[in-house]
């Protein structure tokens, strides 16, 4: 099967202002999408411009945005209309990670992991897919995680906001399909831990999570989400072989998934309380 070419598209990347969402913005360059780069952190967003620009004959442009603010997302979709061009791929990448205390999070971080990771997706599909089913074609593509699936103790705030996260899209898939709307796809990223986020390479230089599944590069997870936008794919895992490792455990009741995860993370887990505040 042959795919599908993006290229003069306008494309809209949030928290594009580095790690995943930069990479992700020079894959699609590359692909000759005209980019948008949005970030609450404008001189990252502009140095990611800066790297478009030198490297692709493509059009772009960054905007400070928060991306869990409504009214933010609202001008930044006219702007984007009135500098690029419609939005006819999404990228919703934008998240926290971590808290500053897993053990004991204030409720104000938890609200706002809330808020950036999970009801900003909400946001952008409310002001992005409207113009989408108007033009009769469109791409979105949220970034999740392998812990919306198989989640981890002491992260139940990230880990709930991704499991929203992957429903979300899993359901939005199911209106489009009964709306006949073949033309927009619907794209779901579920990976492991990536390298493009200091914090996480700095747990892993205390805890080696990384003994179960090296970091992920992040040049090569952008490359390998492009190619299932070109593809039309509804779920990427990354690594392949988590898709498979959470159908096994599934074949089990929750009672025994509880037993195996814990009988081989218990190491892990027991450092990380250790070294988290």
């Amino acid at each position: 099967m042959s795919t599908k070419s993006i290229k003069g598209e306008v494309a809209l990347v949030t928290g594009a202002g580095h790690g995943l969402g930069r990479a992700i913005a020079l894959e699609l360059a590359k692909q000759g999408c005209h980019i948008a780069i949005a970030d609450i952190n404008l001189e990252g967003a502009e140095e990611t411009r800066r790297q478009i620009n030198e490297a692709f004959p493509v059009r772009s442009k960054a905007y400070k945005v928060n991306a869990a603010n409504y009214s933010e997302l609202s001008e930044l979709k006219s702007n984007i209309l009135k500098d690029l061009g419609p939005v006819t791929i999404l990228i919703n990448n934008a998240a926290i990670l971590l808290l500053d205390n897993p053990m004991d999070p204030d409720p104000k971080d938890i609200q706002r992991m809330i808020d950036v990771n999970f009801s900003s997706h909400f946001w952008t599909k409310k002001l992005f897919l409207p113009q989408m089913k108007e033009l009769n074609k469109g791409h979105i593509v949220s970034i999740s995680s392998c812990s919306s699936i198989l989640p981890f103790p002491y992260n139940s705030a990230y880990c709930s906001t991704k499991f929203g996260v992957t429903d979300h899209m899993r359901a939005l898939r199911l209106d489009l399909a009964f709306e006949k709307q073949q033309n927009i796809h619907v794209l779901t990223v579920l990976p492991w831990f990536l390298q493009t986020n200091k914090e996480v390479c700095d747990l892993n230089e205390m805890i080696n999570f990384s003994d179960f599944y090296p970091l992920i590069r992040g040049d090569s997870a952008a490359r390998r989400i492009v190619k299932g936008i070109l593809n039309n794919e509804r779920e990427i895992f990354l690594p392949d072989f988590v898709s498979l490792l959470y159908r096994l455990l599934h074949l089990f009741p929750l009672s025994c998934q509880e037993k195996v995860f814990l009988l081989l993370a218990r190491r892990k887990i027991e450092m990380m309380v250790k070294v988290r505040p």
